[in-house]
């Protein structure tokens, strides 16, 4: 991510004009983000000789503030022409040049400004940037101490010299290795400036920048919103916390957070940056070009902005311009070291893991004491399992940054793998803790090679390995290794060639057991795209085929969602699928993407044959985007083959029962609808649902009352007041409402699911089961029926039933050890042990310690003439 330093001009002028109250009210104002409240309070004052020097910087740094760049330099440049000599005008020219990228302009304004005046730290400050900027090194690093000394010879306290002091020790702590000064600086420096106007939010951003860049979350959200609070509408806050946010891969705050700035400052650059990464990250390699052509029209050198453009380039393989805006960059700044690590990291992102470790490694030979690149490249090594190659690098970047939170994780989980022992098969090293996890260790390298050689077959792809599986004890050290902080939200991932997996044992972070099976077969697809297509497969694809991978049944709701997203026209298609998996509009989005990739894979291989999966994937090997990788593989249209689609969907979706299509709505809204509308009785039943459960009874009560005067058995507003009825006490007269109404006829599952619980409550069991399995009927992947049958079979101990529901539950839960333990030992007791065995497995799927699926599964194997295989179990088991 770009380091962004706010341009903020030295106001000392603003302390030299004996303005009185007038220009600290303006400064006020643009401190705390009232940027056009500010701008007409310094256009008044500049009209003024007195005020209008220090009026004419605050008014600069206003029009900055929201964007007009031009504006802001016309104004200084129009002063100048009447005191071309002075030095704060000077250095404000400069440091807009500098924003611009006009780098001799910005060394010419400087050293004219350092020629009036030889302390004036915001010329020292600029002309450091500058050369700095075109790797001059040497320069910089005199410009920058010169601060260091300024400091020790007087005491400062005007803010903005403290913070341009901070930054300047900074700057020479990151290229000296000198780690003890970082918190000494935050303290001294940018703790100072607030001290001194506690209006100086620009302290706690550059305190939360430091705290940022060591990946310390709370110290940077701390700063962060301490800064806030000051200004609200800062655009660097709003572009630092969705840099944040990027990073744990919440792009959607990230996009939140961008536009907010941008609306602020449309041309701020760092903002347009974070948007740009925000396309990036989704996919977007049009809209990505748009936001870069945006940057680079304010500043055409900015080194973010030009890495950005190189990787869309490198992506398209568009190599001519990539090369092109690579030598453009050099000639600038011949060791344009975060233009190379900027790009190796959105490469790396990509899965295009070769090219990253070469661009890490130019911008490491270009800083070598730097320690971005260093930890890219440390990083990089340990999604690509080098574990040995990630120690080195880590630990370079641990002595240049020792308060690296992602190092010091990254390390911690090193030292934790090497407690770990290793099992090796012809494809893949399992590494696991022994005391922990050694039979499921065991157990799944029966299945890896079988799994291996399905891929193999389906994907027309053979790859050498060996592939890593790590089964980490810990959720932490799990998180850790994947993204090297402790709070990932999952319980397997790839990076590439590694698949790491918490341990189902970790009872600390896993509440319910989960299958493993699925987890390594979900994992492993991903493992297989990416090593065949150099990290190009579309997010889409590689997701349709691993859940695929995952088993025949999807989750029951997946159904109805379907159902719902077409019957209200919101489906995603290929241009947009993407963003339901990076930026999804809630968590619904998020699973329909997933269901959607599925079902876009399904539709390939109906129309195109299974070997379509293989030429899919050598297309997207060859770069080909999702619409030329059709044509190639399939010979159809992206436009034929989306039609098409949507009609395997229409017939997926005839026979789901869906509700109504409704728009979900406020309660104030649903009140307007109502008001406007009183006798739509459809809206007039959403609205006295929403009153019962927000508590506002009496409302729900008139509005039920009146429905059902008019219609007795209305389905809808008999719910609502069977609700409203057992709140009274009055059970009885709520049953017989709800019978009134559960027939054959019955569309709407909501009273019946009421009904059956309290005939169950009841202990009718008899008919509560006839309740439930006329709900099945209605929606039979509703799992409410299911379960409710399976507790209401134990109770009449009508085993057949129960062992008919059990193997529906298997479909619907893929996680839910119980029903398969009781299939396992129905089948063995009734000699089909091919059944027992198969259910015993798939319960060791899910806990492979389990002791009654181990002993069903070892009893079931000699009488299917599998000894020599239950002999190796038995050894695995400890039995």
């Amino acid at each position: 991510m770009q380091h962004v330093f706010a341009s903020i001009a030295c106001l000392i002028a603003v302390a030299n004009v004996d303005a009185g109250a007038t220009l600290k009210e303006a400064r006020k104002e643009w401190l705390e983000g009232n940027y056009s409240e500010a701008r007409e309070m310094y256009e008044e004052l500049v009209k003024d000789a007195k005020t209008r020097h220090g009026a004419t910087l605050g008014l600069s740094q206003a029009f900055e503030s929201q964007g007009e760049y031009d504006k802001a330099q016309k104004i200084v440049e129009a002063l100048l022409t009447n005191t071309p000599k002075d030095a704060d005008l000077l250095a404000r020219l400069a440091e807009l040049h500098h924003t611009r990228g006009r780098f001799a302009e910005a060394e010419k304004a400087a050293q004219s400004a350092l020629a009036e005046n030889k302390d004036h730290f915001l010329a020292h400050w600029v002309l450091g940037h500058v050369y700095r900027d075109q790797g001059q090194t040497e320069k910089a690093d005199a410009e920058f101490l010169w601060f260091v000394r300024a400091s020790n010879a007087k005491d400062i306290t005007d803010p903005d010299q403290l913070r341009l002091v901070g930054l300047a020790g900074l700057e020479r702590a990151r290229a000296l290795h000198l780690t003890d000064q970082f918190r000494t600086i935050i303290r001294d420096y940018f703790g100072a400036a607030i001290k001194a106007d506690k209006l100086y939010w620009l302290g706690e951003y550059e305190a939360g920048r430091v705290y940022m860049d060591k990946h310390d979350k709370p110290g940077a959200f701390a700063a962060f919103e301490r800064a806030l609070a000051i200004n609200p509408l800062a655009p660097e806050m709003m572009v630092a916390k969705g840099q944040m946010a990027a990073t744990v891969m919440e792009f959607k705050s990230a996009e939140r957070f961008a536009e907010r700035a941008l609306k602020i400052n449309p041309r701020y650059v760092p903002a347009l940056c974070l948007m740009a990464d925000v396309h990036w990250f989704s996919g977007e390699n049009d809209a990505t070009l748009k936001m870069l052509a945006r940057a680079q029209a304010v500043n055409p050198r900015d080194e973010a902005t030009l890495a950005r453009l190189a990787a869309c380039y490198h992506v398209q393989q568009k190599m001519v311009q990539f090369e092109s805006v690579v030598a453009e960059v050099k000639k600038t700044n011949p060791k344009c070291y975060t233009f190379y690590t900027d790009l190796a990291g959105l490469l790396e992102h990509r899965k295009m893991y070769g090219e990253a470790e070469k661009y890490y490694g130019i911008a490491i030979t270009m800083q070598p004491k730097f320690p971005e690149a260093q930890v890219g490249l440390g990083m990089l090594h340990m999604r690509s399992a080098k574990e040995a190659e990630a120690r080195k690098f880590l630990e370079n970047a641990k002595a240049a940054d020792p308060f690296n939170e992602r190092v010091f994780n990254s390390l911690l989980v090193l030292d934790h793998l090497d407690k770990y022992e290793s099992k090796e098969t012809k494809h893949f090293i399992i590494r696991y803790d022994q005391k922990n996890d050694e039979v499921l260790a065991n157990f799944m390298a029966i299945y890896l090679e079988d799994i291996y050689k399905d891929l193999a077959d389906q994907f027309d792809y053979r790859p050498a390995g060996p592939f890593q599986i790590q089964i980490f004890k810990r959720h932490d050290m799990f998180s850790g290794r994947v993204v090297a902080l402790p709070d990932l939200h999952t319980i397997g991932a790839c990076t590439g060639p590694l698949v790491a997996m918490v341990s189902p044992r970790d009872t600390k972070k896993i509440t319910k057991l989960f299958n493993w099976n699925r987890v390594i077969r979900h994992e492993l697809v991903h493992v297989f795209n990416l090593q065949q297509t150099q990290g190009r497969v579309p997010h889409w694809f590689t997701e349709g085929l691993a859940v695929r991978y995952e088993g025949p049944h999807i989750p029951p709701s997946w159904h109805a969602l379907l159902a719902e997203k077409y019957n209200t026209n919101d489906l995603l298609d290929l241009d947009t699928i993407l963003l339901g998996f990076i930026r999804p509009r809630s968590p619904l989005q998020w699973q329909q993407a997933y269901l959607q990739s599925l079902l876009y894979v399904e539709y390939l291989t109906k129309t195109h044959g299974e070997k379509s999966i293989g030429k899919m994937l050598a297309a997207f090997a060859e770069g080909l985007d999702t619409g030329p990788a059709l044509e190639k593989a399939c010979n159809v249209k992206k436009e034929a083959f989306e039609k098409g689609y949507r009609e395997f969907l229409g017939e997926k979706v005839k026979n789901i029962a869906a509700p109504p299509a409704r728009k979900e709505m406020t309660l104030k809204q649903l009140r307007e609808a109502n008001a406007k509308n009183p006798d739509d009785v459809d809206l007039a039943i959403q609205l006295a649902e929403k009153c019962y459960f927000l508590g506002k009874k009496k409302d729900a009560r008139v509005l039920v009352d009146k429905i059902l005067r008019n219609d007795a058995k209305n389905p809808g507003a008999v719910y609502v007041k069977a609700l409203l009825l057992l709140d009274d006490g009055k059970a009885d007269t709520a049953i017989s409402l709800l019978d009134s109404v559960a027939n054959d006829d019955l569309k709407d599952t909501k009273p019946l699911k009421l009904y059956a619980k309290l005939q169950f409550d009841g202990k009718k069991f008899a008919q509560a089961a006839t309740t439930c399995e006329r709900g099945r009927k209605i929606d039979p992947h509703d799992t409410t029926w299911i379960k409710l049958l399976g507790v209401i079979y134990v109770q009449t101990k009508q085993k057949d039933k129960l062992i008919e529901i059990a193997e529906e539950v298997t479909k619907m839960d893929v996680d839910d050890l119980g029903p398969r333990k009781m299939l396992a030992r129905h089948y063995l007791d009734l000699g089909k042990h091919a059944e027992a065995e198969r259910f015993a497995r798939m319960g060791l799927e899910i806990d492979v310690l389990d002791r009654e699926c181990q002993q069903i599964i070892l009893e079931a194997m000699p009488a299917l003439n599998r000894q020599e295989e239950a002999d190796r179990l038995r050894k695995i088991f400890g039995m």
